[in-house]
């Protein structure tokens, strides 16, 4: 979640807010220092540093920006103008002067200044005076350059001479991982006791912790009055539940009352009845697994009519908010992008959710090639093809038009060989380069070479599968999109596998890349002879001519691996197998892009042991019969959880939206009512007809 920079701003990317966010200049060093100074932040900063903070619009002035025609869109967009700097600040309501001697450490955030003001001021150099709670003794605070406005300073009571916030991030500790059980704290004074912790979140907010209770032990805690102590009957208390809240009103002999709740409300909803259907459809689960589990421990949460429509009413419309405004912000990079003459490189595939022929759903996604971001999905349903074979290029022409028509200049598109497609692009879209994945053809290819190496005459085909494989791949990643070498280097394996590796072609002569064998390695190697069964199968493989003619169009080596990273992704929140509606099908299918792309729009790094070194997992992989290693990389995150969370809590702030009806804001395409080929009959004729190969004609209904 991107948040304002300035100290006491509390603007963040939210769902429903339509503040702006913009970076602070970095390339005008001019510019640079006068935001900085502006933001009372240290011109010294690192470039590094700068990068990832962010001001929002709260602090310009209209006249800083200027209103455009969105190509996307089609509507009018503020932007920012190149001379603007940020002169609104709202006046810090804590209090001033000297920081108390125990304080809880801040984010490394900027500071901002103490009062309103418009830039430029005039700036007076201060330096630390204070020794704070959460500072190293020994680090050196560098001295900041800081705002001041005399009359505003000595309106608001402002000790000048009092340490900088901003000195004090920069050099605080970082934060302990409370997960962390070799965490000690150094001093009682800065251990946590109470309901408190750092990871519990604000008191009443939804990231409060929780705990499981039973029952008998809740209502312990009612058995005396807490206003005279008197013993109460259970005559005297009375307990409602609705889902998983649970309420309780008592009556003390001397006529004390009370009434208690176990979690507060929104607008009269119970907090934890949102909470734990969000958590349920935004962590990719299904209601039926967690409330199998809940039931087996009898435990309380909302029934299946008040999960389905608290999910209709709320999640599902945050959800699409939340996914348009990160596709938005996705497709104006690339729009940017095709402005600056750049072309757009993408990678398509679709992705069933049941194998062979009986898919219900496919959903085609595109891929940005650079940044390995997913730019947009279509899920089409097998009733609006004519078959399951054909939902998949269905979706890529959806898909594709729809970036056309939003004005990308796309450049060059990896699919796999599906026949729909390909005839497509070559009947449709000629001015597009396509291009096949390496991977896929070499599965298709290895799945022949194997079947070839079962039969009798050619077993000794069977060790040069792999090493045919690899081929593929290396002549692909080294012809530098050369279509001719592609091909030499290809049918080149031809001459290795027979132990020539010195041949003469069109008049020139070649050898293998590889290292000169000695005549031992020579010796030992399976070498397959021109006139054996094997070599005959490997040849019309290698030389078959529609493979020969694909080569063509993997010039470039390009691949979509990362897209079946997004598949396994798809997996956690569309599990095959599993019936969804269209609705709660595309949502999920957003949450799916969303987690994707927040973990994937850079490469993820390796995870390291504690001596530092590169972390691995070996397995044991059942297609090579062998021992590998595989890197572990470091745990992904899902921030943007955060933002739908609190963006279901807006939603149901709106006292505009109303409970059980769905959002009609949220694209659903019209879709045949259902598959069937005739209406449906009552359920009395389908009964009279009902018969059952288990049951004599004496017992059918």
């Amino acid at each position: 979640m991107v948040m304002c920079v300035v100290n006491g701003c509390d603007s963040k990317s939210k769902v429903y807010f339509t503040i702006m966010f913009h970076r602070i200049p970095t390339k005008d060093n001019e510019r640079k220092n006068q935001w900085l100074a502006a933001l009372n932040i240290d011109l010294r900063t690192p470039v590094e540093s700068i990068k990832k903070w962010r001001v929002c619009s709260e602090h310009f002035a209209p006249e800083d920006y200027l209103e455009n025609m969105d190509r996307v869109t089609h509507t009018t967009v503020r932007r920012l103008k190149d001379t603007a700097i940020p002169t609104i600040f709202r006046a810090q309501t804590g209090r001033s002067g000297s920081s108390p001697t125990t304080s809880t450490p801040q984010k490394s955030r900027p500071a901002a200044l103490p009062a309103e003001f418009k830039v430029p001021l005039p700036l007076q150099r201060t330096s630390p005076a204070k020794t704070v709670m959460g500072i190293r003794p020994s680090a050196a605070l560098a001295p900041t350059w800081t705002q001041l406005d005399p009359h505003n300073i000595e309106s608001a009571g402002m000790d000048i001479s009092s340490t900088s916030a901003f000195d004090i991030s920069m050099c605080s500790e970082p934060a302990a991982d409370p997960a962390d059980t070799s965490f000690a704290p150094t001093s009682p004074s800065t251990s946590t006791t109470g309901s408190t912790s750092s990871s519990s979140g604000p008191l009443g907010g939804w990231k409060e912790r929780k705990w499981m209770v039973n029952e008998s032990k809740l209502m312990e805690l009612f058995q005396k009055c807490s206003t005279c102590g008197t013993l109460m009957s259970e005559a005297n208390q009375t307990i409602h539940t609705f889902c998983s809240r649970i309420t309780v009103s008592f009556t003390c002999n001397n006529g004390h009352t009370g009434h208690w709740e176990s979690c507060p409300n929104t607008r009269q909803m119970a907090d934890n009845n949102l909470i734990s259907a969000a958590a349920t459809l935004f962590t990719g689960a299904t209601y039926t697994d967690i409330a199998e589990w809940a039931g087996l421990m009898n435990l309380q949460i909302p029934k299946k009519s008040t999960f389905y429509n608290i999910q209709a009413c709320y999640l599902i419309p945050v959800i699409d908010a939340a996914y348009k405004k990160q596709e938005y912000m996705v497709k104006a990079r690339l729009i940017s992008q095709t402005l600056d003459g750049e072309g757009v490189q993408l990678c398509g595939d679709g992705r069933s959710d049941s194998p062979g022929h009986s898919c219900k759903y496919t959903t085609y996604s595109f891929m940005d090639d650079s940044s390995s971001q997913i730019v947009t999905f279509d899920l089409i349903q097998v009733s609006q093809a004519t078959s399951s074979v054909a939902m998949e290029p269905m979706g890529f022409r959806k898909g594709l038009e729809k970036l056309l028509d939003e004005g990308l200049a796309i450049k060059v598109i990896t699919t796999d060989r599906h026949p729909s497609i390909r005839k497509l692009m070559r009947e449709e879209y000629t001015n597009i380069i396509h291009q096949f994945d390496p991977w896929h053809v070499a599965k298709g290819m290895k799945k022949k070479l194997v079947a070839a190496s079962n039969r009798r005459n050619c077993k000794d085909l069977a060790p040069w599968v792999k090493s045919v494989s690899n081929h593929m791949w290396w002549s692909c990643c080294s012809s530098k999109g050369d279509a001719t070498e592609l091909h030499r280097r290809w049918t080149s394996i031809l001459y290795h596998i027979s132990g020539v590796h010195r041949w003469e072609d069109n008049g020139r002569e070649y050898q293998c890349y590889h290292k000169e064998l000695s005549p031992d390695q020579q010796q030992m190697k399976k070498w397959l002879s021109v006139d054996s069964p094997a070599y005959k199968a490997l040849l019309e493989i290698v030389m078959d001519k529609r493979l020969l003619k694909d080569l063509q169009q993997m010039t470039l080596f390009k691949h979509t691996g990362q897209l079946e990273v997004f598949h396994n992704a798809l997996l956690k929140y569309c599990p095959k197998r599993l019936h969804f509606e269209y609705a709660a099908m595309q949502a999920r299918t957003m949450l799916a892009v969303m987690d994707h792309n927040e973990n994937h729009s850079s490469s993820r790094e390796q995870a390291k042991s504690a001596a530092g070194l590169p972390r691995h997992n070996v397995v044991f992989q059942k297609q090579s019969k062998q021992w590998i290693a595989r890197p572990i990389y470091t745990k992904t995150t899902q921030v943007f959880r955060d933002g739908l969370m609190e963006g279901v809590f807006e939603r149901r702030l709106d006292p505009t939206v109303k409970y059980k009806e769905s959002a009609s804001h949220v694209r659903i395409p019209r879709l045949p009512a259902n598959i069937a080929l005739q209406p449906k009959p009552s359920k009395e004729d389908v009964l009279r007809a009902y018969t059952s190969r288990f049951k004599g004609p004496s017992e059918r209904l």
